[in-house]
């Protein structure tokens, strides 16, 4: 099942940072302690240089998860081609990730390539709907490519921003890096900094969610409710959450809220197509599946577990080779569907599910 995550940066044209801090000197300190003192010093005083100087003595070995602050460095420093490199690195692992591809968007702008940054404040946006800052960004681009004067041009100013919105990227870098501790408390410092900042509370349930803590993860998404009835994202992951409980009735109805909040948003097809699968209406199941594929134009991890789904379905209706046929495209579109730690771990398939997709 695909959820949502939620990160919002208050800038026009404004780079999203998640932030990790790193640092140096003496040579025995932990790779960690690194990280946080190059955030929490020469990051946040805007040394980029110093910053990528002191990254280096640990890129061969963290490269992949260090590749986000390398992008954000070298935008910074308006080495867009670079950030642009490094960016992508981090959208292989985290694909759609409105963030990111927000961020390739700016370094694109910054380039004065306005068709390119376009396309990414596009993609961005259709990612999250609720994400104000990729629509304003697309504006800014268009009516900088419409006017021809690119030479009258100021470039972006992208600086910090309130602090519940730092705590809160700064928490989603940790998340990147793996480390789910220190990630729980900048969104808990993001929510302490403003009890209305809906992205805390939306972050935090989905890190308990990932940690199988679901009525922790409940309760941060009931909160979430509380200050914004209108958030598509946030009624999908609750429809997760409620899944994962085994409260069916309520997942369906958060899944279709989403819908109805927004009925291109593509996760909540797909995942009432497992709802549906669990429920044993197979028929439904598969309508919900091929809804996701029809509708998904760009999103080809999502369209890979929807395709999966078909296969299972394809299987329960013994029609075995049209199940193969199904499970080779959702592999050639996404080989981890091929590895059971990713079904279990990530996608948290049940073992039934599991159990079909390995007789196919």
């Amino acid at each position: 099942m695909e959820k949502v995550k939620c990160i919002i940066v208050m800038a026009l044209l404004a780079v999203q940072f998640s932030d990790k801090g790193y640092s140096l000197f003496a040579q025995d300190l932990s790779y960690e302690s690194d990280i946080e003192y190059i955030l929490t010093t020469y990051y946040i005083l805007g040394d980029y240089k110093e910053v990528i100087r002191l990254l280096n003595r640990h890129y061969f070995k963290y490269q992949h998860e260090l590749a986000y602050l390398y992008g954000l460095c070298y935008l910074k420093l308006n080495m867009n081609k670079i950030a642009i490199d490094y960016f992508n690195i981090t959208l292989a692992e985290h694909e759609n990730n409105y963030e990111v591809l927000n961020n390739i968007g700016v370094a694109y702008f910054q380039e004065y390539d306005y068709i390119n940054a376009m396309n990414y404040f596009h993609l961005s946006f259709i990612s999250n709907t609720d994400y104000e800052i990729a629509r304003e960004n697309y504006n800014a681009a268009y009516e900088s490519w419409i006017s021809h004067r690119e030479h009258e041009l100021i470039r972006p100013v992208i600086p910090f921003t309130e602090k519940p919105t730092m705590y809160n990227s700064v928490g989603w870098f940790y998340y990147y890096l793996g480390d789910y501790h220190n990630a729980i408390y900048y969104f808990r410092k993001s929510m302490d900094e403003d009890k209305q900042y809906q992205f805390a509370y939306i972050s935090l349930a989905y890190i308990y969610d990932e940690g199988n803590n679901f009525e922790a993860a409940l309760n941060y998404l009931k909160e979430a409710e509380k200050i914004d009835e209108n958030n598509p994202d946030l009624y999908n992951n609750l429809g997760i959450v409620y899944y994962h409980l085994s409260d069916y009735e309520n997942s369906e109805n958060s899944f279709r809220k989403a819908i109805l909040l927004n009925y291109r948003f593509v996760e909540p097809y797909n995942n009432l197509g497992f709802l549906y699968f669990e429920k044993a209406e197979y028929s439904l199941s598969e309508e919900y599946f091929k809804k996701s594929i029809e509708i998904n134009l760009d999103n080809q991890s999502l369209r890979a577990e929807s395709m999966a789904g078909l296969a299972i379905i394809s299987m329960k209706n013994k029609n075995s080779d049209q199940s193969r046929a199904y499970k080779e495209v959702s592999i050639r579109l996404d080989y981890r569907m091929n590895n059971i730690k990713y079904l279990l771990n990530k996608l948290k398939w049940s073992n039934e599910l599991i159990e079909i997709w390995s007789t196919i």
